[in-house]
């Protein structure tokens, strides 16, 4: 029988791809607009690109749209039932699901081991939770996520997410204490109620007798472990370069290993769990153009090199379509400093520019458009109480510190006290006696500073926000010195959006139809988030790729 090949070969070439957004409706002109207006333009396409054809057919614009020509010098062949491309979270979930149910499971991964990022995951419900009586309010969550989404997800996903996300996370939960660790569920979420944000996120705490070796949410690596331990081989350093199909059926990956290329042949399906695309910075100004002047250079979450957009570009080539463009961002205003609550910001010329009791995406794209992409949370002596006051009705990342569910509110400032100085030591931060010093050492104007503030002090005597409508219980004068800025911008954590897939992570074809033997998880799988990321369900794509890979590697195991 003849084999399609096609290639995950990394190209240098940006641009928004004609054939996914046409495909969904949009025009050109529109891609081009919205380039525009977040400040760069889509790179050129290629001499190559543009005499060639893209995977549907028509004429493509950007040389990751091309299929390189099949490989045909492979060194070896490997036989198995579930091939994961991509051992991140996602990745290693599945694997150590299937595995555990008895399939014959390889994972391949690009890098030298398994990858784990963050601090923890969310969920809907677990048994911690349950002890805590903790009750998420599922109508509110689901319908904020939506509207955050601008109506653009897919309901189902979600729906399957706030279904099955209990049981995924007890399964996660006893791998942590099998190594004698347990969970913190944290207090930071907002009850504000137009910013909704629900508990739910779990820090796991492993300790280190258990001999781990993450540095951060060890996710990733306990399902790693665990599904050696079920038989799951793992092949690391060796990047996938092309899937492999039969007629309309994609049935395996070519690697490149260390001695040349291996096929891989999955009788049961390829996963790809690939990650996003934050660390290919043509395919951001493609994809995902709002993130790219300040957010990607910043990036705290990603190792340079490693996610790459390989799935998207893998899937794109197998026929497979993208979600809605441009893809979603999640960028979180933490690039420079981790506190800065509901205070007064400033741009770097003393202005006040937004509602500060915001979420903390808004916040991001807020300050994504001032001079250099960076704000100044600016504060005085009088802030923990200001801070504790206000926490009733706001709090979130950022704003509340890393402490325990039902812990008192008196120990949220206490973390950031030992912060500040920190913050202040890496230059950072500012502290001064003098509204006129701190716009000194800001870099601002010292008139039009201390005219911003008169202003916002005006504004928290009258008790309302006439210029941005701030709740009046954030409203804390900035009087009493000493007086505070402490730097904040956004950095990109992930580009969580992609391919599209039905509600049993089947890749979709340009008509909707599902591509037999491809499956999506994790950052590479779309139509989860759209336009933004939720965070009213703090830790929500950690959760999902929980989840997610737990339930598609029980029913693979099955295949």
């Amino acid at each position: 029988m003849s084999k399609e090949t096609v290639s995950n070969a990394l190209f240098s070439q940006g641009g928004l791809s004609r054939r996914a957004f046409l495909g969904l409706g949009a025009t050109a002109a529109v891609a081009a607009g919205a380039a525009g207006l977040a400040g760069c333009a889509p790179a050129p396409k290629s001499e190559a690109a543009s005499e060639a054809k893209g995977a549907s057919g028509t004429s493509a614009q950007y040389a990751w749209e091309v299929a390189p020509e099949p490989i045909k010098d492979i060194k070896q062949t490997v036989d198995t039932d579930i091939l994961v491309v991509g051992a991140g979270l996602s990745g290693c979930a599945c694997a150590c699901a299937a595995a555990e149910q008895g399939g014959t499971v390889t994972v391949v991964e690009k890098t030298s081991s398994w990858n784990g990022r963050g601090g923890g995951f969310g969920t809907i419900n677990s048994r911690y939770m349950d002890e805590l009586d903790i009750k998420v309010d599922k109508v509110n969550a689901k319908q904020h996520w939506i509207a955050q989404c601008a109506s653009r997800a897919n309901e189902d996903l979600i729906g399957k997410f706030f279904n099955h996300s209990e049981e995924a996370s007890n399964w996660l939960l006893d791998k942590a204490e099998a190594v004698g660790g347990s969970a913190m569920v944290g207090a930071f979420y907002s009850h504000d109620d137009v910013y909704a944000e629900q508990p739910g996120y779990h820090m796991l705490m492993i300790p280190k007798e258990a001999g781990l070796t993450s540095t951060g949410f060890a996710g990733a690596e306990l399902l790693h472990n665990d599904a050696v331990k079920a038989g799951a081989e793992f092949v690391f350093d060796s990047p996938a370069v092309q899937l492999v199909k039969e007629g309309d059926k994609v049935v395996g990956c070519i690697c490149e290993g260390k001695d040349g290329y291996v096929q891989y042949n999955a009788k049961s399906g390829v996963v790809l769990c690939t990650g996003d695309i934050g660390g290919d910075v043509d395919m951001c100004k493609a994809y995902a153009p709002v993130c790219v002047e300040y957010g990607q250079p910043r990036s705290q979450y990603t190792p340079v090199g490693v996610n790459t957009g390989d799935g998207h570009k893998m899937g794109l080539w197998a026929g497979a379509q993208m979600q809605d463009l441009p893809l979603p961002t999640m960028m979180h205003p933490q690039a420079f400093c981790w506190f800065h609550g509901p205070f007064l910001f400033v741009n770097d010329n003393g202005e006040r520019f937004m509602c500060e009791d915001t979420w903390v995406q808004g916040k991001s794209l807020a300050i994504n458009r001032q001079p250099g992409g960076e704000a100044w949370s600016i504060f005085d002596a009088n802030w923990e109480s200001d801070l504790v006051r206000g926490l009733p009705q706001g709090g979130g990342m950022f704003w509340d510190s890393f402490r325990p569910y039902g812990s008192d509110l008196s120990l949220a400032p206490e973390y950031f006290k030992t912060q500040i100085p920190e913050y202040i030591k890496a230059g950072n931060a500012y502290e001064a006696d003098t509204l006129e010093n701190l716009a000194k050492q800001i870099g601002c104007d010292a008139a039009a500073f201390k005219a911003t503030v008169e202003r916002y002090n005006g504004l928290c005597e009258a008790g309302e926000d006439t210029d941005y409508y701030k709740k009046p219980v954030f409203l804390t004068p900035v009087k009493q010195g000493p007086f505070y800025a402490l730097k904040v911008g956004p950095a990109l954590l992930a580009v969580p959006g992609g391919l599209r897939t039905n509600i049993d992570f089947q890749c979709l074809g340009a008509e909707g139809q599902p591509i037999k033997g491809l499956y999506a998880l994790g950052n590479v799988q779309g139509d989860i988030c759209a336009v933004d990321y939720p965070i009213n369900v703090a830790g929500n794509s950690h959760g999902r790729c929980i989840t997610y890979g737990y339930l598609l590697g029980h029913e693979l195991a099955k295949a």
